[in-house]
């Protein structure tokens, strides 16, 4: 949350976000639409950023070629209500096969897509297949943690700090303790803003233009000069989009609450995912308006809504800081260079410990002019 400590992760995280692009545009097959492999290019890019933010160096996620689909290693065609998932091109693999980054990846994707985050029937009882199956692969990411963990400490150690070592210097005094704290935060949620962007050409082109004109400035010596309008698409897709529908809190003691008297022992549900799309509060609340986070965008400028309407990540999460500065930088590369388009049915929204849209994903990326 504290700024000057984000602002060491800008080169990192621009030159993670330049990899991942370009790994996006080899990613094209016939008239330019991404293949099936999206969503694990972008667990790339994602557990690369959050590696990155948390153990201040590479993991090597965006290492190695990218997956191009032939007739021989394609997936089967989908219908749209199909809900079976798509095997990544890492799942086609043994693990023996993958690097450590790359298992990384493969088990985090395996977590999300097998709901093992949700409170079931199934993840809650010990005989069951699926509890088995969640703890192998929660043992997995710890282990493979504590991989990334272990050398991130001796890179800390044997060198002089890079700005990004600034955090993981800091919470060196707690050791291994640090363990489930990374391991948790490499299980963030994938934020579906492209979308949005896809949908919406107009304010694509006023994203690029605000790019362009910040690579201008600062070849010309002016700096690095902000993107409140990149930031303002960021928001806008995290308010349509949290990374949660909400969060509980359960009472301790007996509290009044609008009026209502609680007892203690009664879980109460804030459920951001509801109040975000108010349109009491926001105002064409369905719609997608980056404006509405910047100046002068009255009368659906966001300050109007209650300041807690809006929490994508619950209250108080560290994600509140950070996130904005990764995506920015990936959306800041990715609009710079290409055109984003969505040709398919509106897609559908599920919860598998996050809120994630469901595949199959038709973007098409093309070239800026």
């Amino acid at each position: 949350m504290d700024g000057t400590l984000l602002s060491n992760y800008d080169k990192a995280f621009d030159d993670i976000a330049a990899d991942a692009t370009r790994r996006l545009g080899d990613l094209r097959h016939a008239e330019n639409a991404l293949n099936e492999e999206l969503e694990t290019e972008v667990y790339r890019w994602a557990v690369e950023t959050i590696g990155m933010m948390i153990f201040g160096i590479r993991l090597g996620c965006l290492d190695g070629e990218v997956h191009v689909p032939t007739v021989e290693n394609k997936n089967p065609e989908k219908c749209v209500d199909d809900s079976t998932i798509d095997p990544c091109s890492l799942s086609k693999r043994s693990m023996e096969e993958l690097t450590p980054a790359e298992r990384l990846v493969r088990t985090c994707r395996t977590i999300a897509d097998e709901n093992y985050l949700i409170r079931s029937e199934g993840t809650l009882k010990p005989e069951s297949a699926t509890f088995n199956g969640a703890l192998k692969a929660f043992d997995r990411h710890f282990s493979l943690t504590e991989h990334f963990l272990i050398k991130a400490l001796q890179s800390v150690s044997s060198a002089e700090l890079r700005p990004e070592q600034m955090l993981l210097d800091k919470l060196r005094p707690l050791e291994r303790r640090i363990l489930p704290l990374a391991a948790d935060i490499l299980l963030a949620g994938v934020d579906p803003m492209f979308y949005h962007l896809s949908l919406n050409a107009a304010r694509q082109q006023r994203a690029h233009d605000e790019v362009s004109w910040s690579i201008a400035s600062r070849e010309a010596g002016a700096g690095c000069p902000e993107l409140p309008y990149i930031a303002g698409c960021i928001r806008e897709a995290m308010r349509l989009y949290p990374a949660t529908g909400g969060v509980v809190r359960r009472t301790t003691e007996a509290i009044v609450v609008g009026g209502y008297e609680v007892p203690a022992g009664i879980d109460i549900v804030l459920a951001h995912g509801v109040t975000s799309k108010s349109e009491k509060q926001w105002g064409r609340a369905k719609d997608f308006i980056p404006e509405r986070w910047c100046k002068g965008s009255e009368p659906l400028q966001a300050s109007r809504a209650h300041p807690y309407s809006s929490v994508p990540f619950g209250e108080n999460c560290p994600a509140s800081g950070i996130a904005g500065k990764m995506l920015g930088s990936l959306v800041t590369r990715v609009v710079d260079r290409y055109r984003l388009e969505w040709h398919g049915p509106v897609p559908n929204l599920t919860t598998a410990g996050v809120n994630r849209i469901d595949p199959p994903y038709y973007f098409v990326l093309q070239n800026a002019a």
